[in-house]
C-alpha cells in the first residue's frame, strides 16, 4: 500500500472519506491505539515496562486513552496523565471506553509529575497532535521539560507535541521524541526541522485508511523494489546497462571510487570510469571489474580538451553521471555542457557538475526530461538562487517548481531528501541515518542511482529507488554498529544482501 506526505487538511479530508466509506473515525482511533500498543511493544518488549501516557483534550488525548487499553492487555503498568478533560466527542467515548484498563489515572493538578516522570520507562506523548500551532503554554512547557530530561524512553502518536504539523516551527519546548507513530500518514511538517529533530524516528501506521483524495508526496518504500530489472539466467553483461562515469580529480579521488563501486554493486552491466590518469591508478587496484577511460590531456583535473574523447564513450553509454569530485571550474562547465547538449540517454549531474551550472542554469531548460540533478540545499539554492532559508522550510515546493520550470528531475538531499519530476509528481524519502553524514555518501547516492538509469529505470524510479537503497543500506550497517564509525564506501558492500532479499 503506498504511503503518502499529507498536510493536516489533507488528513482531515482522508478522515471524512473513510467515515463516509464506512470506516468510522472512532475504529480509526481504536486501530491507533492497538497499533501503537504492538509497535511499542515490538521494539521495547512492554511487558516488564512502566508506562506513563500523556493526555491532552482532544482526539490525539483519545489516541492515548485507547493506547492505554492495549498497553494493559499485553501486561504492561500503564498510567495515564490527563492534562485537560477530553473535550472532543471523540476523546470522551473514547476514555469513557479505555479508563477500566488503566492502571493508575492522574491529572496534572493533584499530581508531582517530576516523581511520575522520573519512574518511567516509556514516556508517550498524546497532548496536542496535528491541531497545535503557536506556543505552549507554561505548565506544559515545564511538564515537557522534565519528560525531555528524563532517561526514559520518548514517543509521541502523530507529531511530537509542540510542534506545527504544517510548517514544521516548533515551540522551544516542544516534547523530543525518540520515536514518532505517524497515524496514517506522515505529516509535512515532520521533514522539516525543527519538528523533524523532535520527531526521532517515524515510523508510519496502517490505521486502515484505504484512499487519501489530496497529498503533498509519496514517500518510498519497500514497494519499489519492484522497479528491480529481472536477473535473467540467459543473459550476457550488455543486457544490465552501460554507465559512463565522468569523476575525480587529484584532490578527490575518493569521490570516483565511491561512486564506480555502487554502480557496480547495484547490478550494472558494464561501469565505465572516465577520469585523469591518477585517480585511474589508484581506483585499479580494488576496481577490478570495471573498465577505464585514462584522459591524456587532463593533469589534476578533467580538462576541457579531453570532451572529444569524453563524447565518443558517451556515444556507447545507456546513461552517464557527472561531476563527483571533478572540482568547481571552468572547464567542469565545459565538459558538463558538452555532454548534456550531445549526449542521448539520461545524464546524472552532482556535485561540482551541479555548481558549474550556476549562473547558466536556463540551458537545462531543452534537454527532453532526460536531466537529474542531485544537489544538497547550499548546491541548490547555487543554481536556483533561492535563499537557503527559503528552501529548507519548504524543500517540497521549492523542489517540485524547479523540476517542473526546468524540466529536469531533482533530488534534494537531506536528512529526508525530496524527489522532484517535471511533471509535478514529488517523492520524499525517509530512509537513513546519521551514518549518511559523511564526506562521499553523495556520491555512492550518485552511482547507485546512475547503475539504475543505466539498467533502464525510468529518471524518477532511479532516483526514488537509489535514494532509498543508500539509506536502507546505511540502517543495516548501523544494526551492529554505530553510526558514527560507518563509512560511505562501506555502504556499496550490503546492496547485494538487499537486493537478495527483495528481488
Amino acid at each position: 500500500m503506498e504511503q503518502y506526505l499529507v498536510t493536516p487538511k489533507q488528513m482531515k479530508a482522508a478522515e471524512q472519506y473513510s467515515e463516509q466509506n464506512g470506516i468510522s473515525c472512532a475504529r480509526l482511533m481504536d486501530n491507533v491505539g492497538r497499533l501503537t500498543a504492538l509497535k511499542l511493544d515490538t521494539l521495547y518488549g512492554v511487558g516488564e515496562k512502566r508506562i506513563l501516557i500523556l493526555c491532552g483534550a482532544g482526539n490525539n488525548g483519545g489516541d492515548g486513552f485507547a493506547a492505554a487499553k492495549y498497553l494493559s492487555r499485553l501486561g504492561t503498568d500503564t498510567e495515564v496523565l490527563i492534562l485537560a478533560e477530553p473535550k472532543t466527542a471523540l476523546s470522551k467515548q473514547c476514555y469513557e471506553r479505555c479508563a477500566p484498563y488503566f492502571s493508575a489515572v492522574y491529572t496534572i493538578d493533584n499530581v508531582n509529575a517530576d516523581s511520575l516522570i522520573s519512574g518511567a520507562d516509556i514516556i508517550l506523548d498524546c497532548v496536542y497532535g496535528t491541531g497545535f500551532h503557536g506556543t505552549l503554554d507554561q505548565s506544559t512547557a515545564q511538564l515537557f521539560s522534565l519528560c525531555n530530561k528524563s532517561k526514559a524512553i520518548r514517543c509521541s502518536i502523530d507529531i511530537a507535541s509542540g510542534c506545527d504539523a504544517k510548517s514544521g516551527e516548533a515551540d522551544e519546548h516542544a516534547f523530543c521524541a525518540d520515536v514518532t507513530f505517524a497515524a496514517g500518514a506522515v505529516k509535512t511538517g515532520q521533514i522539516i526541522s525543527p519538528a523533524a529533530k523532535l520527531s526521532g524516528k517515524i515510523i508510519t501506521l496502517d490505521i486502515g485508511i484505504e484512499d487519501y483524495p489530496e497529498y503533498t508526496a509519496v514517500i518510498n518504500t519497500d514497494s519499489l523494489f519492484k522497479l528491480l530489472p529481472k536477473r535473467e539466467r540467459l543473459s550476457h553483461k550488455g543486457d544490465y546497462g552501460r554507465l559512463l562515469n565522468i569523476a575525480g580529480s587529484e584532490r578527490f579521488i575518493g569521490a570516483a571510487w565511491l561512486s564506480t563501486n555502487a554502480a557496480m554493486r547495484i547490478g550494472t552491466g558494464i561501469v565505465e570510469l572516465a577520469s585523469i590518469e591518477k585517480v585511474i591508478s589508484a581506483a585499479s587496484a580494488s576496481l577490478h571489474e570495471c573498465i577505464f577511460l585514462p584522459l591524456k590531456n587532463s593533469s589534476e583535473y578533467i580538462d576541457a580538451e579531453d570532451i572529444k574523447d569524453i563524447l565518443k564513450s558517451a556515444e556507447h553509454a545507456s546513461a552517464i553521471t557527472v561531476g563527483c569530485g571533478m572540482g568547481y571550474r571552468e572547464d567542469t562547465r565545459l565538459v558538463v555542457n558538452a555532454v548534456i547538449e550531445n549526449a542521448k540517454c539520461p545524464v546524472l549531474i552532482d556535485a561540482d557538475g551541479i555548481n558549474s551550472l550556476s549562473g547558466h542554469i536556463n540551458g537545462l531548460k531543452d534537454n527532453a526530461n532526460r536531466l537529474l540533478l542531485t544537489p544538497h540545499a547550499k548546491e541548490f539554492s547555487r543554481i536556483s538562487s533561492l535563499p537557503l532559508d527559503r528552501i529548507l522550510s519548504d524543500p517540497l515546493t521549492a523542489a517540485r517548481d524547479f523540476a517542473k520550470e526546468y524540466k529536469v528531475h531533482i533530488l534534494l538531499k537531506g536528512g529526508y531528501s525530496v524527489i522532484a519530476a517535471p511533471d509535478g509528481r514529488v517523492a520524499v524519502n525517509m530512509s537513513g541515518c546519521s551514518a549518511l553524514a559523511k564526506g562521499g555518501s553523495g556520491d555512492c547516492l550518485t552511482g547507485t542511482v546512475g547503475g539504475l538509469l543505466a539498467q533502464g529505470l525510468g529518471e524518477y524510479d532511479a532516483l526514488r529507488l537509489g535514494a532509498y537503497i543508500a539509506g536502507l543500506a546505511a540502517e543495516r550497517a548501523s544494526l551492529t554498529r554505530d553510526e558514527s564509525g560507518i563509512l560511505p564506501g562501506e555502504l556499496a558492500e550490503l546492496y547485494p544482501y538487499i537486493l537478495k532479499e527483495y528481488r
